[in-house]
């Protein structure tokens, strides 16, 4: 045998039990970069008149509050014509990975409530889970704002309606694009490179009134006690190092 093919054949025979070698079990570094879920609930609860979108709310801390595991923000109309509602802050910020909320949504004219994250110094990027129209409970609206404004718009319906049910709503934060899902199915995918630095504060929240729900009406706080919940049973963080 000439000594070129022997010593071709020898490396192809050497390469060959290299590879039978490695373990088989080993996980590609994509999956293995993941850490382990987090559960957020360290906050900073916001007190005052929010007047961002012409919105009509007074956030107080009386309105947020845990039963059990469960966040829950109140929003009703006071005797004086105030509206009260609660908005929660994560006090750290959080780089890539998975936002996830287990949400049961209030219905209501004029209601805007939402999970969602952003930067806030300054405010943008703002990536929603999830937020929904009070008046128009079948459709879930997922938005991906970068650091311009720019809007990237996901929608997924239900003829059940999103409120009144807990349903997760959720986004992966990837270095080069953004996923969303609904009950852990994708509803849309944008590619964007976030600005260098940048993390997210996770964000509760029911706003009342403003330019894309609305004022509310009678018939929002036509309920037992005259007043709509937010109810969060889940939020958790799960990194990904890249």
């Amino acid at each position: 045998m000439p000594a070129a093919v022997f010593k071709s054949i020898r490396s192809a025979v050497t390469l060959l039990a290299a590879c039978l070698l490695l373990p088989l079990t080993a996980h590609p570094a994509h999956a293995s970069s993941w850490g382990s879920p987090q559960v957020v609930n360290s906050w900073n609860t916001i007190n005052g008149r929010w007047t961002a979108n012409n919105e009509l709310e007074t956030y107080t801390p009386n309105c947020v509050w845990y039963d059990g595991g469960t966040l829950m923000i109140k929003t009703y109309k006071a005797a004086d014509g105030t509206y009260y509602s609660g908005r929660v802050e994560s006090k750290a910020l959080y780089g890539y990975g998975t936002y996830s909320f287990t949400a049961n949504m209030p219905s209501g004219q004029g209601l805007l409530p939402a999970v969602w994250a952003a930067y806030l110094n300054p405010w943008l990027p703002e990536f929603d889970a999830a937020e929904i129209i009070g008046q128009n409970p079948n459709t879930v609206y997922q938005t991906l704002h970068d650091q311009n404004n720019a809007q990237t718009q996901y929608t997924k319906n239900n003829s059940s309606g999103w409120t009144n049910a807990f349903h997760t709503y959720s986004f992966t934060w990837w270095p080069d694009h953004v996923d969303f899902a609904v009950d852990g199915t994708i509803t849309g995918s944008k590619p964007y490179t976030t600005p260098a630095g940048t993390g997210m504060h996770f964000i509760v929240d029911t706003a009342v009134g403003g330019d894309w729900p609305g004022s509310p009406n009678a018939s929002t706080w036509a309920t037992a006690d005259g007043a709509r919940y937010l109810k969060v049973s889940s939020i958790t963080y799960t990194p990904y190092y890249p």
